[in-house]
């Protein structure tokens, strides 16, 4: 009975970090990133990069290029973390959502004073 517990446990495991694994697989790559937010229409390129082992996520504008604060995939599900300047002071956006293969999409928090949308299309095929 322990045995097949012991294998049962490590299976369970095995499945949970390939999809993790996976998840960040589908990140990798280059995006048509759309805001929309209570100001309206933001469209920029998002790129996602493995360094280190680590994701790591840097957005491109006619305003130049920045990095994300923080990316995080969890099997479908991925939380982007940015911190701009917002008249003058800096602001907090957090952009959770879900993700496959080829589109992104979800919920955007601007630092708790606003909530609005966001969607990525990749861009790199």
């Amino acid at each position: 009975m322990m045995k097949a517990a012991r294998i049962a446990i490590t299976a369970f495991a095995f499945i949970a970090s390939a999809s993790v694994l996976h998840g960040q697989q589908a990140a990798i790559g280059s995006w048509d990133f759309t805001t929309i937010s209570p100001e309206g229409e933001n469209k920029s390129t998002l790129v996602i990069r493995e360094v280190d082992g680590q994701l790591k996520a840097f957005g491109k504008s006619p305003q130049g290029e920045r990095p994300y604060d923080s990316i995080a995939v969890d099997g479908s599900k991925i939380t982007l973390v940015i911190t701009i300047s917002y008249n003058g002071s800096p602001m907090v956006i957090t952009y959770n959502g879900k993700i496959d293969a080829a589109k992104m999409e979800g919920e955007a928090d601007f630092g708790g004073l606003a909530t609005g949308t966001w969607s990525a299309d990749r861009n790199d095929k």
